[in-house]
This record gives C-alpha cells, structure tokens and sequence, in this order.
C-alpha cells in the first residue's frame, strides 16, 4: 500500500510539473510572438547570392537562421531546472500548413519531419551520399541508380517501407507546387522501374556522377496517403513516418509532441519524447532558446559568438555551405580585364584575413568546392600575396577614380575583409574606398551595377552546379574558358574522368578569377545545458544524430 501511494504521489508530482511547465511554455510563448512581431519591423537582411534571377538572404531548406543587423536581447531567462525537468526535449518551428513531408514549403517544419521520416540516402562526412534508408548503386555510366530499401525499415504502424512507396511519393513530388521542399529532387528523374517489393530502378533524363545527390529526400507510404491530396487534410497532419520519432498529437497554434519511435532502424533514441512549440519568426525562437523554453538552436557560428553570452550553453560546430567570396562587375571595361582581376587578387591576402577575421569560423577555399569535399582538389591554389606583382598589374590599367568595394552593414566580418582589401591596394597604388550600407540599398545598387566589387556570400547546395556564375551580368561575367570547363565536368563519363574535369574546374577558378574565393562559414547547434549532443551534427541534418542526445 505504501509503495502504491508513494508511486502515485511521484506520479502526481511529475505531471504537476508537466503542467507548470505547459503554462509556463503558453505564457513565453505569447511573448516570444510578441518579440518576433517587434523585431519583425525592425530586421535587416543580411546578403545572400544564390542562383539567379533572385538573390536573397540566405537559406534554402536546410538554412533558416537570417543574419540580421544585432537587436536588444533580454537577457533574463528562466533555468531550465526551474520547471524543465520532465525529460521532453523541445524544439521550435514555425506553424505549419502540413506535416506531409513531400507538400510542406517550410524549411523550419522540414527539418523537425526529418525526425519523422528518414531520406533515401543521406552525405558522408566527404559530402558524398551513401546509403540510408536505401542502398544505392548507381550505373556504371551514371544513367541510373539501383535502389532497394533495407530489409529492417518498417513504418511506424508496422507495415514494411517497399518500393511502391518510393514510386508513390515520386508521383506525389510530380503533382506538387513548385515550392514544395522537395520539388527540385525529383527534376532529373524520367523514371522508375519496380524490380521488386524492395527493389528499383531510378532512370535519369541527364547521366551524371552527382546524380545521386538528388535521392536526398524523404519517402511516404502508400497505403496511407493515398487519395488525401489537401495538405491539410487530417491525415496529412497527422503523418506516419519511419523515423527515430513518431507522431502523437498536435495542439493547434501552439505546439506538436512526437514519441520515440520502437520501428526504428536506426540505434534507439535515449529521450521518450519531443515537445516542438510553433514560434514563427527567428527572433522568437532565439528569445525562446536564451529563456530556457526551446532547448537547442542553429546559428551560423559569427552569429553564435554574439549570443554566447546570454546564458550557458553546450555547442557542437560542424561545416556549412555557407560561401564568402569577392565579387567583381563585369559590366566594367576593367573587371573584365583579367590581368586587373589578377592584380587585385595579389594585394590580397585571404588565408590572414580568414584566420584573422574568422578565426576558427571558417574554413579557407580557392573555389565554391568544400575542402571537406571528395571532390576538393588539394593542389589548386589562389593567387599568393604579392604587392610588387600586384603594382606591376594594376598600373598596366591603372583607374583614376577610387575602386568601391560595396559591402551591407549587417555583416561586420564581410566589412573587415573589405577593409583589409581596400588597404592592400592603396599599397600597390589603387585608391578603395569601402561602402558600408544597410542591405536595402546595397541590394538595389548590386541589381543596378552601381560598384566596382563587393563582399557577399551564397548558400551553395551540395552538388556542384556554378553555371549561374557565367550567365553574364553585372555579378558574374561571360567565360568561355569557364563555360568549357563546366562543359567538360557534365561531359563526364566515369568516376576517374569527373575528378579530373572536377580539379580542372577548381584550377580554372584560381586562375581565371571569375571571383575571388574566400572560404566556407561553419555552422553551430547551440542546446540547453541540459541537452549533450555527442557529436557534431550532420551537415545537411542537424536532427541526424538526435537519438543519441542526452537530456541530463
């Protein structure tokens, strides 16, 4: 009797402070949406240059976090102990209009799916894709890819993961808005032979060694999506995954709590379940993680650093495709020079104003490859520091007026390095000036072609695709020696023959400037003191290795 009372007064005590700490989430909550409206009127974008014909501030879907121009912070932040100590691990994203993976358009609400349904294959730590939920092989001449799903994936009702889903969610991709998630994955498939129940043959409409990179993307089962089209019909909110978690319930407005998942491949999660709150703008959920209500959040590292002193934290850093460059306009007679492009590069010293500026932040690259990458060519090397050839260069088509180097405020590394640049070249005898402006205007004077060069940075995915980069316009020039290597990298027949194409690219970038490359931003999850990762996360996944996060 007494072991039976004792029980269940713990019992009664457990879900007292589950409770406070409901209350106490819906009050931060209300809070964190009233922060997020305020800033919201407030926020600067900071630039990001991805593929034309936009350029924006960061992200595709697996980068949300926007670095913006510092806002008052508060400071004070409840411990975690304090009511948080329940187990649930809690994360953040916004509303969502579905929890169909393959119809969401949300990059916050995707990454937290992911918990749900695992990919078809996934990026090695050389940012190769391997195997996952499927093994794949891929033809001998790149023209398709075997896949067949792993004996042991099971969904979370118990049915088995067969190819028929595989086939299923590519027609579901088919039939979806362009600005679904994963509407671009399936561009290069024309189509899919069943073999068997676990087998298939993905054909592609373009042969290429980095086909395999669009099979990044999640499947869905057939026997339950079928016929519920609406994204937010019941059953698509309420999705069946394969995942390290489960779906349990959805609280609309408010929150969503998934399970530990016992039909798991994967090694079994330590924590029994996830509270995920809907904040819907970053700012939110940044004051929601420095109060304690949010237990982990991605920032790019600079952006972490400004954070760090908030409250104590745990971090595990990993790489990002996040890519600093310096920018040339081409629509200049000069620029279009290369012997002057040259010349510029020889004033400049990017590896000390890497290190200097970015410390460990970030790692120094000659081109938009990763040098974590299996295609990083070890001997292509940038232009070294030379101010005595870089006078020789730059007086062959010396300029008169100053060279302005336009950078956005937002971003103080990026104004550093320009600095640094501009003073370089008043050494080798070309005036710069530095022109700092808020990104409104500095965006509208990159669309116009008013500069000579600028800072900026681009989310590049992880297959290498840099044919926006010789389209012509103010931002990137036309180059026919480029254009050719880019040629001969689609060209490629086999393995042996990319490598080759792919080094001659990295060589081409180095030599006929069509940038000046500056290197890769890292990454940072930042969690709850609470929360022990382990590990650093995937870097196209930052949930990937969840079910071996600690709560202590």
């Amino acid at each position: 009797m007494k072991n039976n009372l004792k029980k269940c007064a713990q019992n009664n005590i457990r879900q007292g402070k589950r409770i406070a700490a409901k209350n106490m989430i819906n009050t931060i909550h209300i809070a964190a949406l009233l922060i997020a409206a305020l800033l919201f009127l407030t926020a600067c974008f900071d630039l990001f240059l991805p593929q034309p014909p936009t350029v924006e501030d960061i992200p595709d879907y697996e980068t949300e976090v926007q670095e913006q121009d510092p806002q008052p912070t508060l400071r004070t932040h409840t411990p975690e102990a304090a009511f948080l100590n329940d187990g649930v691990l809690r994360l953040a994203m916004r509303h969502p209009l579905t929890l169909n993976p393959l119809l969401n358009e949300d990059g916050t609400v995707a990454k937290i799916l992911r918990l749900i349904f695992e990919p078809l294959v996934i990026f090695d730590h050389s940012l190769r894709p391997t195997h996952h939920l499927a093994n794949m092989e891929l033809a001998s001449d790149f023209s398709s890819a075997t896949l067949t799903i792993r004996s042991d994936a099971i969904w979370s009702d118990g049915m088995p993961v067969t190819s028929d889903d595989l086939i299923f969610s590519v027609g579901v991709l088919r039939q979806a808005p362009d600005t679904v998630i994963y509407k671009r994955n399936i561009e290069n498939i024309a189509r899919i032979d069943r073999i068997d129940s676990k087998t298939a043959v993905v054909i592609f409409y373009q042969a290429s060694m980095t086909a395999g990179y669009a099979l990044n993307f999640p499947i869905i089962p057939e026997h339950y999506y079928r016929g519920h089209n609406n994204p937010a019909s019941a059953r698509n909110m309420a999705p069946l995954g394969n995942g390290t978690f489960l779906f349990e319930s959805i609280s609309p407005m408010l929150s969503m709590t998934l399970a530990r998942s016992p039909y798991t491949f994967r090694h079994g999660a330590t924590i029994d379940e996830i509270e995920v709150l809907f904040i819907p703008d970053e700012r939110g959920r940044l004051y929601a993680f420095d109060q304690g209500v949010v237990d982990t959040i991605r920032l790019p590292f600079s952006e972490w650093v400004k954070h760090h002193s908030v409250k104590p934290v745990h971090h595990e850093e990993f790489p990002a495709m996040y890519f600093e460059f310096v920018g040339f306009n081409f629509q200049r007679e000069i620029f279009q020079d290369l012997g002057f492009r040259q010349g510029i590069a020889y004033t400049f010293n990017a590896d000390e104003a890497m290190s200097a500026v970015y410390s460990h932040q970030a790692v120094r690259a000659v081109s938009p490859i990763h040098p974590f990458s299996w295609m990083h060519d070890n001997t292509a090397a940038g232009p070294i520091n030379d101010l005595a050839r870089a006078a020789t260069l730059l007086t062959a088509t010396y300029t008169p007026e100053p060279l302005e180097i336009l950078v956005n405020a937002e971003h103080i590394e990026r104004a550093h390095i320009a600095q640094r640049l501009a003073t370089n070249l008043e050494i080798a005898g070309q005036e710069a000036i530095v022109v700092i402006l808020p990104f409104d205007e500095y965006y509208e004077r990159l669309q116009a072609g008013d500069f000579d060069l600028f800072l900026g940075g681009m989310q590049l995915d992880f297959e290498p695709d840099f044919a926006f980069m010789f389209q012509g316009g103010p931002l990137f020039g036309v180059d026919p020696v480029m254009e050719g290597l880019l040629t001969n990298l689609n060209a490629a027949s086999t393995e042996s023959a990319y490598l080759q194409a792919v080094s001659m690219l990295q060589q081409g970038f180095t030599q006929r400037l069509p940038i000046i490359s500056l290197g890769f931003r890292h990454s940072a999850v930042l969690t709850a003191t609470r929360v022990t990762q382990g590990r650093p996360p995937a870097t196209d996944h930052i949930f990937a290795f969840v079910n071996e996060w600690v709560i202590d």
